[in-house]
């Protein structure tokens, strides 16, 4: 299975409704908080996004709340 990375944000919402999304589908994922860690934005911005949440499924990604789009990459 792919790793599933959260890249989230102190406060935000949206990151909220994803972590529990995926914690209902009982994927396991890494959360990275860019508020914790503001290199973080660095990292996404390399990849041309610029917005939490983010959620890589392997090298595929969704910018944005985009649930049903997350579900397709979801195994």
């Amino acid at each position: 299975m792919s790793t599933v990375t959260l890249y989230s944000a102190t406060g935000c919402p949206l990151c909220v409704k994803y972590k529990t999304l995926l914690t209902d589908k009982g994927v396991r994922y890494i959360e990275k908080n860019t508020t914790e860690q503001p290199a973080l934005l660095d990292e996404l911005a390399k990849k041309g996004i610029r917005m939490v949440p983010t959620v890589f499924v392997g090298e595929k990604f969704v910018a944005g709340f985009r649930p049903n789009s997350l579900l397709e990459l979801l195994p």
